[in-house]
């Protein structure tokens, strides 16, 4: 029944792993879930209160306005000053059912087929698979440690830059916690708009940071005047995965390109949502994110501290809520990830799932308590040090 479009698009690997998780909770199991990556901590309390309040409105049930609420465009433009001196105008601003879904229609509102969409690999797997869907050709963006999981822009083909229409960026990144700065936003605008390219950053995780705030592609002088869009997300800032709520700042005609699109596709945010979200982000969202970052740097440290105890390396985090491990030798990320949960109860993401430059890690998502954290380290441990005798028993025996 599938269409041979949908047929083309890798698996999910995100939905396989939480269906494993759940038939492993159901048979009784106690499985520790550092696989995906959905906070577990509560929303502001006034946010919910406003809600509420924004539900009794009648004109919330009916359509929103296509590109959001003006209070919400507004309070989105009043942030954006307050944290990182841009102020853009109206026409840069775009309200979406969360930022996955804007990434996912980006290439069909931008891009023809045949088109090449440069994708980091690793990475989020909504660019590579929106590429796919708009049939459009993927083409890695390689990330490496060596160069703080950065791509260089330089060790691409001229004729895969000649063939590109759009260049998707993730910073603060997912899934190896890295970010970039403002000299790596700029040469990125630089070589996309020389070659005739759509810069698009994923900063969903852009209030998520440890140490200080980084930048974000927007706040970069005259980049609204370029062609380039960014994508953020209430979800990770408010703690409100499943309201399904963010927004898009761009140029105006990128902007206008996702606009048309979406215009086609769905009606926009439930206003009483807007409305709320506005409220919170004018009055009290920066002290919640403070406590939502604070919290999440106690759980980096804890767990930093149990991965340098028990022997495994990782890429020190400075943003999001993930640490990208190194996977142990002699496993492939799929290989280890699969034993860990069958042996130790212990659900982590492969790196495997973000592209083939991610099979030699794993992703841990801080979305459970420090001490739970520790707990999981101890069970990884085990399991590694069994399998480890095992294999040396097996090759001393000559097997």
């Amino acid at each position: 029944m599938k269409s041979k479009r949908l047929l083309a698009l890798p698996p999910y690997l995100f939905e396989d792993l939480e269906n494993r998780y759940r038939r492993a909770v159901s048979s009784g199991r106690d499985v520790i879930n550092l696989g995906i990556g959905d906070p577990d901590l509560l929303p502001p309390a006034s946010l919910t209160r406003r809600l509420g309040e924004a539900l009794r409105n009648k004109n919330h049930h009916r359509y929103p306005p296509q590109r959001g609420l003006p209070s919400l465009k507004e309070a989105i433009r009043r942030y954006l000053e307050r944290q990182y001196a841009v102020s853009p105008e109206d026409e840069h601003i775009l309200v979406l059912i969360g930022s996955k879904e804007g990434i996912a229609h980006l290439p069909l509102a931008v891009c023809n087929p045949g088109d090449a969409v440069l994708v980091p690999d690793p990475g989020y797997p909504v660019y590579h698979s929106s590429a796919l869907f708009a049939g459009c050709r993927p083409v890695p963006l390689p990330l490496e440690e060596k160069h703080g999981f950065l791509p260089r822009f330089d060790s691409q083909s001229e004729s895969d830059l000649g063939a590109a229409r759009l260049c998707y960026l993730n910073y603060p990144n997912n899934p190896t916690s890295a970010v970039a700065g403002e000299v790596f936003f700029r040469e990125a605008l630089d070589v996309m708009e020389r070659h005739g390219i759509i810069t698009a950053n994923d900063a969903a995780y852009a209030d998520i940071y440890f140490e200080e705030r980084p930048p974000v592609l927007s706040a970069i002088e005259g980049a609204l005047d370029r062609p380039m869009i960014e994508f953020f997300s209430f979800s990770k800032m408010l703690c409100i995965t499943g309201w399904r709520a963010g927004f898009a700042v761009g140029n105006s005609e990128v902007i206008e390109a996702l606009s048309h699109l979406k215009a086609n596709v769905d009606s926009g945010v439930f206003g009483a949502v807007q409305e709320a979200i506005a409220l919170t982000l004018n009055e009290d969202a920066d002290a919640f994110t403070r406590e939502v970052r604070d919290r999440f740097r106690e759980r980096r440290d804890a767990v930093r501290t149990m991965l340098e105890r028990t022997g495994f390396k990782c890429f020190h985090p400075r943003a999001t809520f993930y640490a990208w491990v190194e996977v142990p030798s002699p496993w492939t990320s799929m290989e280890f990830a699969l034993m860990l949960l069958e042996t130790a109860d212990v659900l982590v993401t492969p790196g495997i799932g973000f592209g083939a430059g991610g099979d030699r890690f794993f992703r841990i998502a801080l979305t459970c308590p420090p001490e739970r954290l520790v707990e999981a380290g101890e069970r990884m441990q085990a399991v590694v040090r069994e399998a480890q005798r095992t294999e040396s028993a097996k090759g001393d025996r000559g097997e």
